[in-house]
């Protein structure tokens, strides 16, 4: 077997017309529309996903929760959020199917702190998946998230402001999230593994009010 089979076969290496088949493992977002157009079909486990929002409260919370309440049925283990924007609906979380005896809300200070903390959730295997919002995050930095999810084989979720746009990433999945209306939202993969982007995924996105409560 040539290495550049080898690598093929390994999803090291990809080919325009084979993208959908790669390897890459992932955790069902809950949106068939967006699970179709990423790798695995669903959030990459393992690695960094950043979200791009203009305003805090886009449906970027909407857009996880179907994944994070199946991670909080499925796994014992802590679900971690870190810095929100807002305080979290407990009751209305709970609707969503979060088990709220399992998850932990921290804030801490500066990105130095906000790293150690995530780097410490990833690397002792108590966590099911970590969510932070998050806005000063260097290359360096991120390049150490990435690793340290590597190492935890869970997905990490960064929600940042859409200003950063334009910054380096090493995130194995970004995207971009704006809300034409109050159930809809519209997703642009800026980057991902092994495809190309892809602009104006419509998804429905429920109201909290429906099935849960709170904001975002």
């Amino acid at each position: 077997m040539t290495l550049l089979h080898e690598l093929t076969r390994n999803g090291q290496v990809w080919t325009g017309h084979d993208w959908r088949r790669t390897r890459q493992q992932a955790q069902p977002s809950g949106h068939a529309a967006l699970d179709t157009e990423l790798p695995g079909g669903g959030w990459p486990l393992g690695a960094v996903t950043e979200i791009l929002v203009h305003r805090p409260g886009q449906g970027e919370l909407r857009l996880l929760l179907p994944a994070l309440s199946e991670l909080s049925r499925n796994d014992s283990r802590w679900q971690v959020w870190f810095n929100p924007p807002f305080q979290p609906y407990g009751p209305g979380l709970a609707q969503w199917g979060l088990a709220l005896d399992r998850m932990l809300v921290c804030q801490t200070r500066g990105a130095d702190d906000l790293l150690w903390s995530l780097e410490q959730c990833l690397n002792t295997g108590g966590s099911q998946a970590v969510v932070a919002w998050v806005e000063q995050l260097d290359k360096a930095r991120m390049r150490r998230l990435q690793l340290a999810a590597e190492k935890g084989r869970i997905p990490v979720f960064l929600l940042r402001p859409a200003r950063f746009e334009s910054a380096p990433s090493v995130a194995a999945l970004r995207l971009r999230l704006t809300s034409p209306g109050p159930e809809r939202a519209c997703v642009d993969i800026l980057k991902r593994r092994a495809g190309w982007p892809v602009q104006d995924i419509e998804l429905p996105l429920p109201l909290f009010g429906e099935g849960a409560g709170g904001h975002g």
